[in-house]
């Protein structure tokens, strides 16, 4: 594990890292080293002297440079902090297996020499553009002090690596350290150094498992009991369950729970007490790693190795190269576009890389049609193997020699997804001056307002007419209409259904979400469903398989009518090529998509809807927002659609509330709580994330609570959180954690499975998952065994929490149950709790008891708060808007559009950082990048940096 934080200050970093010897026992190797090309550069080499690190923390070099500080203020660098696994630790301290340390500090090196060369930048003055420029360096000033406790006392190698603000650019000066990327890739950086320690560890003898929670690679040395690890893992317990409070994870909460949780260092404690202390410790959990390090160091005189025991037996480069895919839990597959090489012309070592990197193309590109090169890196590494960063990074270097990946430094794409946004364009294309117009009659323009007279709407604007009017004058059967949020696209459309309508034309309702399908299709008056109900209704007449006369019957039912589509942006490639190829195949009149292209896009790959308009087919656009009421919340929509960041947030200001990050939820609970109960219901109370949300819930939950407006005793609920998994990443280890549930959404008859199973996991070894099913039984699913060509998911995997509600609390759906009409995202209220069952009130009063066993028991949340992706097309006259400048990944523009823009009258900012949130809200956009737009781009100039090759032997 690997975390970052900035250092605060030069002289208290000297003293804590260079004269804080209590952590390092004298049998360890030396405690501190200079690293990095940088500090060659310098002199700076061996151990490392404490004046001469306060001096360059300080901005202050050897060869007299000074770095300039910022606003008067120098800012010393960053702490990398490298973490062993448990296991490692404690045969390396416990158990005195001392080649541990030494393998320990060779993969921190590897690691530190990968992010030197790859993400160490400087902003440098570039006089052609006069202006800043951000460059690699490829060198870097660090220095390295090796730990063996954490806080707690409990064993734990560790390595400190203090990366000083200072690295030599290409104008042949010194300057700070542009830290952005180092932060980006924290991920990366764990998944590097993971799979070099693990390659280390296993060519010492030993056999590695995936970790627990197996993020970015992580292990443990297989044959230390659980019991024992958690035995000396008091520390990072405290951690986890100060993020479990909250619900957080990501690694900047992880640094900020570890701050709030560390204890004050005692460095009374000696060596020889700690050691007797952990001694102690061993005996009671039963841990005594001397027959496993004798039997590791008997393997490793041998060289043998996990990797050369799994291909024992196997004829052939191919035969092991398979041998070790499987132990990895890939499948490897004919016909594999990412693996065109026949089996057995790559070694084993290359084929482990060339799977894992072609699975790691395949989970990114479900959601991402472009996706980060540095991404698809850590992904591979996640895949384990006997394969480093050097491996991976090789394999992708021939993809891209082959044309297979395409893209530059930054993002890359697939010859696949490029093939498919192609065709989405072509398949758009074929339907241009192919159907008859729509419309009848001299003039449209009034026959349009009529109708929307007779619906009793407004008078249409220009822009809505206008748009009316192309979709019944065009010649092309896709059309498209292009409005941002409140310009009542929709409503352009109602009067151009009740016309088709009366034509006698069928026509079709369709959106993402159920909810948004629904309330589409009831403004429209016509049938409606999901996009995926849609084509799945149609599977057969796409696929080809569907006989004669079903395909008589699909063209009767779609011939000549009209499908019309409410938020099209949030269609990926894959599920619009199928929609407009069914459109042509079977003489459709009108394949109409409206949508934004500034709002969420498609949970899958690619943004088609913008791609198309890019490509210039037929675009209504409709511009005159008629939402936003007030004054403040015009001139806030004026502001986005020009882009302008800081007059939104400028505008937002009176009403900016800026307060710790723990008091935010409560504060913006009070907000709501105190609104009149009428006004409550037209408030939306939108949160940034999920923690935020559940935050938030519960600060309302008690608020009402406080104020008598809830009834009867709290009932504990056990629902169900869905973990964000792709069809490929299910095939994988990582998602499946003690605790979770899985749900099998197709029948497995090879490995005992129907579907609607689900059962709870309760271990995972082996690229095995045992599973303990609602019979009792317990029984065992392999991942790496599921199909790979489904088009819907093979499995679901939730997360179970529980949570209070009372009768009156305010609750929304989670999943469907289509035949009740309850829909994922919709709204309802508790009206009473049973000792068996509760009876719910939805938004349009209906009631429904949820008795024992009843599935939808579990499929519920707390909704007074809700985050902006259920929001996306629902409208309020006020609203609250959470948000943390720590929630970085989630705070883009596009997520602050939606959020405004869901608002007609008035809207509150509660935040605990203003400025730090503008800024990130304004550097990153959101959205998606096209396959098309990828292949485009040129590869950004690299400053040319001299390798180091490390290879291992793995025995194979």
């Amino acid at each position: 594990m690997i975390n970052l934080a900035a250092v605060g200050s030069a002289s208290g970093a000297g003293e804590y890292y260079s004269q804080d010897n209590y952590y390092t026992t004298s049998e360890l190797t030396e405690a501190s080293e200079w690293f990095g090309r940088g500090a060659e550069t310098l002199g700076l080499q061996g151990a490392v002297d404490e004046q001469a690190f306060v001096d360059v923390l300080s901005g202050k070099l050897p060869d007299g440079s000074e770095i300039p500080a910022v606003h008067g203020e120098h800012r010393p660098g960053v702490d990398m902090t490298f973490s062993a696994p448990k296991s490692v630790s404690l045969l390396a301290l416990i158990g005195r297996d001392d080649r541990i340390v030494g393998a320990f500090r060779d993969s921190v090196t590897a690691t530190l020499g990968w992010t030197e060369k790859n993400l160490i930048e400087a902003r440098v003055w570039d006089p052609a553009a006069k202006m800043q420029m951000v460059e690699k360096t490829g060198n870097m000033v660090a220095a390295t002090f090796l730990h063996d406790v954490n806080r707690n006392n409990e064993p734990q190698l560790h390595v400190h690596a203090v990366i000083a603000n200072a690295t030599k650019a290409s104008d042949g000066k010194w300057h700070a350290v542009h830290n952005d990327q180092l932060y980006r890739n924290q991920h990366l950086l764990g998944a590097v150094h993971n799979a070099e320690l693990r390659a280390r560890i296993e060519a010492l003898g030993y056999e590695t498992t995936p970790a627990r929670n197996p993020i970015d690679g992580a292990f443990e040395i297989k044959g230390i009991s659980r019991e024992a690890i958690d035995a000396f893992s008091t520390r990072r317990e405290q951690i986890l369950e100060a993020l479990a409070r909250e619900e957080r994870s990501s690694p900047r909460e992880r640094e900020l729970a570890a701050l709030a949780t560390r204890q004050a260092k005692n460095p009374e404690f000696s060596p020889e007490q700690r050691g007797a202390e952990w001694q102690a410790t061993a005996e009671r959990v039963g841990f005594d790693g001397r027959a496993l390090i004798d039997a590791a160091a008997e393997r490793s005189a041998q060289r043998e190795t996990v990797w050369s025991r799994v291909v024992e037996g196997a004829r052939g480069i191919g035969a092991r190269g398979l041998a070790i895919a499987g132990a990895m839990g890939l499948t490897p597959k004919d016909g594999d576009p990412l693996v065109p090489e026949r089996l057995g012309r790559l070694d084993p070592k290359a084929f482990a890389a060339a799977q894992a990197v072609a699975s790691a193309a395949r989970d990114l590109g479900e959601r991402e049609a472009a996706f980060g090169r540095n991404d698809l890196i850590r992904t591979a590494l996640e895949r384990g193997g006997p394969v480093t960063v050097a491996d991976i990074e090789a394999r992708i270097e021939t993809l891209d020699g082959k044309g297979l990946l395409i893209g530059g430094e930054r993002l890359m794409t697939t010859q696949s997804a490029l093939a498919l946004e192609h065709r989405v364009i072509a398949l758009a294309e074929a339907g241009r001056d192919t159907v008859q117009p729509l419309g009848q009659g001299k003039d449209l323009a009034a026959d349009l307002q009529q109708a929307a007279r007779d619906l009793g709407l407004r008078r249409l604007n220009a822009g809505q007419e206008q748009a009316g009017i192309d979709v019944l004058q065009s010649r092309d059967r896709v059309q498209l209409i292009q409005g941002g949020a409140g310009v009542g696209k929709s409503a352009a459309l109602m009067p151009v259904a009740a016309m088709l309508k009366q034509d006698g034309r069928s026509l079709f309702a369709l959106a993402h979400a159920g909810r948004t399908a629904r309330d589409f299709g009831a403004k429209l008056d016509v049938p409606a469903s999901t996009v995926d109900s849609f084509i799945g209704r149609f599977k057969r007449v796409l696929d080809g398989t569907a006989s004669s006369e079903k395909m008589a019957e699909a063209k009767a039912s779609l011939s000549g009518s009209v499908i019309l589509v409410d938020e099209a942006s949030q269609i990926g490639n894959e599920r619009l090529a199928k929609l407009i190829e069914l459109a042509n195949g079977m003489d459709v009149a009108r394949l109409i998509l409206a949508g934004d292209t500034r709002q969420l896009p498609a949970i899958e790959a690619g943004k088609p809807f913008e791609l198309l308009q890019k490509e210039g087919l037929a675009t209504a656009t409709i511009t005159e927002n008629l939402r936003a009421q007030s004054p403040q919340m015009k001139a806030l929509n004026d502001a986005l659609d020009n882009r302008n960041l800081g007059r939104a947030f400028d505008l937002l200001k009176p009403n900016t509330i800026e307060v710790p990050f723990a008091k935010g939820p409560e504060t913006a609970a009070k907000l709501w709580a105190n609104l009149p109960e009428g006004e409550r219901d037209r408030t939306l109370l939108l949160a940034s994330g999920r923690a935020m949300r559940t935050a938030a819930n519960a600060a309302v939950q008690r608020e009402r609570m406080t104020r008598g407006e809830l009834d009867g005793e709290e009932k504990r609920v056990s629902v169900l959180d869905r973990v964000t998994i792709t069809r490929e990443g299910a095939r994988q280890m990582k998602g499946y954690q003690d605790g979770r549930i899985v749900e099998f959404g197709t029948d497995l008859p090879s490995q005992g499975f129907g579907r609607g199973d689900r059962g709870e996991v309760k271990g995972a070894d082996g690229g095995k998952v045992q599973l303990a099913m609602a019979d009792g039984s317990v029984r065992q699913f392999t991942p790496d065994k599921l199909p790979r060509n489904l088009s819907h998911d093979a499995v679901s995997i939730y997360q179970q929490k529980n949570i209070g509600v009372y009768e009156g609390d305010r609750i929304r759906w989670t999943d469907n149950d289509r035949q009740r009409g309850l829909l994922n995202g919709d709204f309802a209220q508790i009206e009473s709790i049973g000792r068996h069952s509760m009876t719910v009130l939805t938004r349009d009063g209906e009631r429904h008891e949820l008795s024992r066993g009843d599935r939808m028991l579990e499929r519920l949340d707390l909704a007074y708060a809700i985050n902006v992706h259920i929001a996306q097309g629902m409208t309020a006259d006020n609203g609250i808007i959470l948000m943390s400048e720590k929630e970085k990944t989630l705070n883009s523009t596009q997520s602050f559009l939606v959020a405004v823009t869901r608002i007609a009258d008035s809207a509150a900012l509660v935040v605990d950082n203003v400025k730090a949130l503008e800024r990130d809200v304004t550097r990153n956009i959101g959205g998606k990048t096209s396959a098309i737009e990828t292949a485009q781009s040129k590869p950004a100039i690299q400053l040319p940096v001299p390798e180091k090759t490390l290879d291992f032997d793995f025995g194979l």
